[in-house]
């Protein structure tokens, strides 16, 4: 079979998925991914829709997302001709030359990779098609790319624990992020679509996945989190907060995508705050104010401890939770 036939093949296999733009489509019919790949798959493998590990490096991997997957994710974004467009965890490069397709001459893909075998191995991939639209950078996705902002949306292929302020200043008004949130404590990776406005950030989940977790800045919540707890562990125990009802993941969920505030320690849970904390005891246990625990719970009691999967969070251009909302439904896009 011609190559140009494989990717027919696989734009079939991904509009199956759902309904995507004739240019998303397109896009993967043109962009050959073997070129992306240091091992000898077969076609079959290399064209299905499923992920693909494309290199390793020690113990690191880089992977080629299920191209569904990252179609779903170029909707999400409203990806078009024309945009600038970030990509954090580019790997080997095979979805950032995709994403150049869409946005055409006219527009741009920045990818950050910060392995750099992988970044190098991007470079080669895209010069080797000729893509001038495409430019990789070898740093921590945790910086985003100052030198190339702002940007029209922000895709994220790597597992993230925490959303850095660093990626909403690159990022235009309107603007959206697409990005899977490792909840390490329920062990859920929701991807999460956030959209920027003048004065304020509104997230929603879009869909549960599966990605390599980032290390570096984007994976070390839970140690930061230590760090501050540790600061302020001499706080008098202050009160309890019950929960009537609830189901411990989704409480894990929701608090960490509103306040980025879980770690664990000596198989206990913590919530942390600046002026004090909480211990999870089958109820919340407090030592000192923690405000925002408060005002969490008592939200999320206000719509029925639904899931979180149909709550919008609304946070200030400083990524502090303001308030949710019931968005009503179980998806998005």
């Amino acid at each position: 079979m011609h190559a140009d036939s494989w990717g027919m093949k696989l734009a079939r296999q991904i509009s199956l998925t759902g309904q995507y733009s004739k240019e998303i489509l397109e896009a993967f019919t043109k962009i050959p991914r073997e070129i992306f790949c240091e091992y000898d798959y077969p076609m079959e493998v290399l064209y299905s829709d499923d992920v693909v590990i494309t290199s390793k490096d020690g113990d690191d991997h880089s992977t080629s997302s299920q191209p569904s997957l990252m179609a779903l994710f170029m909707k999400a974004i409203g990806i078009s001709k024309g945009m600038k467009i970030l990509e954090i965890g580019s790997g080997t490069g095979y979805n950032a030359c995709v994403m150049s397709q869409i946005v055409g001459e006219n527009g741009s893909v920045v990818g950050v990779e910060v392995n750099k075998k992988f970044f190098e191995h991007a470079v080669r991939a895209s010069k080797s098609l000729d893509i001038g639209n495409v430019s990789f950078i070898n740093q921590d996705g945790a910086l985003g790319c100052e030198e190339f902002a702002p940007y029209d949306a922000i895709v994220v292929t790597v597992a993230v624990d925490r959303i850095p302020l660093q990626w909403f200043k690159q990022l235009k008004i309107n603007g959206k992020i697409i990005v899977p949130v490792d909840v390490f404590l329920s062990q859920s990776q929701p991807a999460v679509l956030f959209e920027k406005s003048p004065n304020s950030i509104i997230a929603r989940e879009v869909v549960e996945t599966r990605f390599l977790k980032a290390k570096g800045l984007l994976g070390n919540l839970n140690q930061d989190n230590l760090a501050k707890l540790s600061k302020i562990q001499s706080k008098e125990f202050s009160g309890v907060i019950k929960v009537k009802h609830y189901f411990e993941s989704e409480m894990f969920r929701l608090l960490h995508l509103t306040c980025w505030s879980l770690c664990q320690k000596d198989r206990q849970i913590y919530h942390v705050e600046e002026t004090g904390y909480a211990v999870w005891q089958g109820k919340w246990e407090i030592f000192g104010v923690v405000e925002k625990l408060s005002k969490v719970l008592y939200q999320w009691e206000s719509f029925g401890f639904t899931d979180s999967r149909n709550l919008k969070i609304n946070y200030d251009e400083n990524m502090n939770f303001m308030c949710m909302e019931y968005k009503g439904g179980m998806g998005y896009v």
